[in-house]
């Protein structure tokens, strides 16, 4: 049995990370102290930072190479603190000492922790990134030499946010307060693809700076490039982009895995679906809406004036169409009125002036709440919705879980989708999420430190025009299994759908999305191409196994850490090398045979690319000796007769294992033809030559 508890108990430096973690809001930060030391720890200078990332439609792979200097002039420990977006998830971490490359694995939480308070003891060099929550990670280092640099490499994928119709990717980069010094060098270089035509593809940060360069190559694919000298960062970069949609659009990406994979034969898959860029009033669904919101005396102050602000923006959003109702709960229910209403204006009016005299006062009858909540009278042509929201556990009426789940699940006879909202740590947890999990919807937690007006609007933002209800997905033959999340969502216009799921066979199948447009059934369907080629976008399995430990995770939260779900949850961490709660990166440079495999590479050399031949991507690795401190770097792809197809990378690097993926396309973005290409890698004085056989 494992404990949150006790993990965190185990963390080393917990309290310096509680002084620093509010000041953490950009890229990767070094602090140091003397070494045996209790001084307080200092920023490091960041001497540069070097930032590659790829996008395919709703994905972002970025890879963060950072150099650092310790001025001082005796040994120090040192903790490297990385904040993630929210959504990422980081894949690969690298540190580098004294020209050694080593690479962490994803170890068992409390076995690395232990190996680390060994080696720590004696005074060796290891390092351990640990999961610290809200997607901050922490990179403990001892020891690091006097006046010498220390460079660190994290890749991370993410799922970039969409809302309202626009893509955002954000790059943390303001590093103002970060860095004891400018930084040397600062270069980002970013290419976007999609499968439908970009709209417009931006960076409101950066795009008005004479060191961005935004380049089209073709509707489908942009590149960004942002580079600078003795600077201080001091705005992250953001991007935004839309795509063209007419009607409700369907985007897939799938992996096979190689054998070097060591995860199995299944193939993985994952499907976004999204409406249209725009629709009319006439095509929004009218919905009934309740929203039910604890009122008893530990809502009291702060928390009652903002769930009244929360009620005032939800009213504001109601269409003509739409019904809705108000009911509060303490010891006892008060309703607004005593059924559903029209949003007409007069009951819009009443509404505010029953929000304005609400008051904090009694116990919490979440029981009672939820039985009056639910035997509303939801009508069937509608999208059905009820906004749940509590600080606390239940205190008065039915009290046992248990009996509050089954009564919901007995009233709720119109499939009513139920999103919970707990606030502070007095809540049971459990119950919210298991209230939501089995009722088609999902749960929040706000932190004391959260607005709940301003997270509760985004939702009622989001559900405010719905465009299909009850969805479901089929695969005209093609078997498919152990799809994720398990209970799709309503679609509504400005978000998308996504599932995750395996595989087996290959060709093109009939992909269908049926569900509910008020009281008509509707289904769009879309051929789609399901390859069993090795191959394909190698973060599609990250991305299905992060989704199934989510949902592991839920069930955790609703039947406690069982050795059957952790033990799930760790093999996942272990196979696709995804942090957990339960898993830590660790690094031992003590161990001679990793120290074999991870130092720098001693000849300059191009590997053999992988697949090949290969259809519609294939890798090429290669590496850079230490013969010099960086190398200007030139990889071109020629055709047979000789014409240049793409530059694939013109740059510096400094010694190490380097890959990249060529797609199959050409400079301006168009895919080339089956045939024999012709790879040359020029680095400094050295150059190599490789044959790729394309096959369409």
């Amino acid at each position: 049995m494992y404990s949150f508890t006790k993990i965190k108990g185990c963390i080393l430096f917990f309290f310096l990370f509680l002084f620093i973690a509010n000041e953490a809001t950009a890229t990767g930060i070094l602090y140091v102290r003397p070494r045996f030391s209790s001084a307080q720890y200092e920023k490091v200078w960041i001497k540069s930072l070097d930032v590659t990332a790829s996008m395919q439609d709703q994905v972002a792979v970025t890879h963060v190479d950072q150099v650092f200097f310790n001025e001082l002039n005796q040994t120090a420990e040192a903790i490297y603190i990385f904040p993630l977006p929210e959504s990422a998830m980081i894949t690969e971490l690298v540190y580098w000492v004294n020209g050694e490359r080593f690479v962490a694995e994803i170890r068992e939480r409390q076995a690395a922790i232990d190996d680390y308070n060994k080696k720590l003891r004696e005074w060796l060099d290891p390092a351990l990134l640990e999961y610290l929550g809200d997607n901050l990670f922490r990179l403990s280092i001892v020891p690091v030499d006097a006046l010498s640099e220390f460079r660190t490499e994290i890749t991370y994928v993410e799922l970039i946010n969409y809302d309202f119709g626009i893509s955002t990717y954000k790059y943390l980069m303001n590093t103002l307060d970060l860095s004891s010094n400018p930084l040397e060098t600062v270069h980002f270089d970013l290419s976007a693809k999609s499968q439908n035509p970009y709209k417009y593809f931006e960076s409101p940060s950066h795009e008005s700076s004479p060191a961005t360069q935004i380049t089209k190559h073709s509707d489908f694919h942009y590149t960004l490039e942002f580079g600078d000298e003795n600077f201080f960062p001091n705005t992250d970069l953001i991007i935004q982009y839309e795509t063209l949609r007419d009607d409700v659009e369907f985007s897939l990406l799938t992996y096979t895995p190689t054998p070097a994979d060591s995860f199995g034969t299944d193939s993985f898959y994952a499907l976004w679906i999204t409406p249209p860029d725009s629709i009319t009033d006439e095509e929004i669904i009218s919905k009934d809406l309740v929203f039910t919101a604890d009122v008893s005396s530990s809502m009291e102050g702060e928390r009652i004036a903002q769930v009244k602000q929360s009620l005032s923006i939800f009213l504001d959003q109601l269409s003509p169409k739409d019904y809705f109702n108000i009911i509060t709960f303490g010891t006892h229910i008060i309703q607004f009125k005593e059924d559903l209403v029209e949003a007409s204006a007069e009951n819009i009016s009443d509404a505010q002036n029953f929000v304005y005299e609400m008051f904090a006062l009694g116990m919490t009858n979440i029981s009672a709440a939820l039985d009056s909540s639910l035997t509303q009278s939801f009508r069937d042509t509608t999208s059905r919705n009820l906004i749940f929201l509590t600080d606390g556990a239940p205190t008065i009426g039915e009290t046992n879980p248990d009996s509050i789940i089954q009564n919901a699940s007995n009233n709720n006879t119109k499939d009513v989708r139920i999103f919970s909202f707990g606030v502070g740590d007095g809540i049971d947890r459990s119950l919210l999420t298991r209230l939501s999990m089995d009722n088609f919807g999902y749960a929040t937690f706000i932190t004391s430190d959260d607005s709940i007006a301003l997270l509760i609007e985004n939702h009622f933002k989001r559900i405010s025009k719905p465009v299909m209800t009850d969805l479901e997905i089929n695969y005209g033959g093609l078997q498919t299994w152990d799809c994720y999340p398990k209970n799709l969502l309503d679609l509504f216009w400005g978000t998308q759908t996504l599932e995750l799921g395996l595989y087996n066979g290959s060709g093109t199948y009939p992909v269908t999305l049926s569900g509910w447009v008020g009281a008509d059934s509707l289904a769009y369907e879309k051929m789609s191409s399901f390859p069993d080629t090795l191959g394909g976008y190698r973060f599609v399995p990250r991305l299905w196994a992060r989704g199934k430990i989510d949902h592991l995770l839920d069930l955790i939260e609703i039947y406690g850490e069982t050795d059957e779900l952790v033990n799930q949850v760790i093999e996942l961490s272990l196979t696709f090398q995804i942090l957990t709660p339960y898993t830590a990166l660790y690094v031992d440079p003590t161990d001679v045979e990793q120290k074999k495999s991870k130092i720098v590479p001693g000849e300059f050399k191009l590997y053999a690319n992988y697949p090949n031949p290969f259809n519609p991507e294939t890798t090429i690795r290669y590496s850079l000796p230490a013969d010099q401190s960086s190398y200007h770097v030139i990889i071109k792809i020629y055709d047979v007769l000789g014409q240049l197809v793409k530059i694939l990378k013109d740059e510096q690097q400094r010694p190490g294992l380097y890959h990249l993926i060529w797609d199959g396309r050409n400079s301006a973005g168009q895919t080339v033809p089956s045939g024999v290409y012709f790879l040359i890698l020029k680095a400094g004085s050295s150059e190599a030559t490789q044959k790729m056989l394309l096959v369409r």
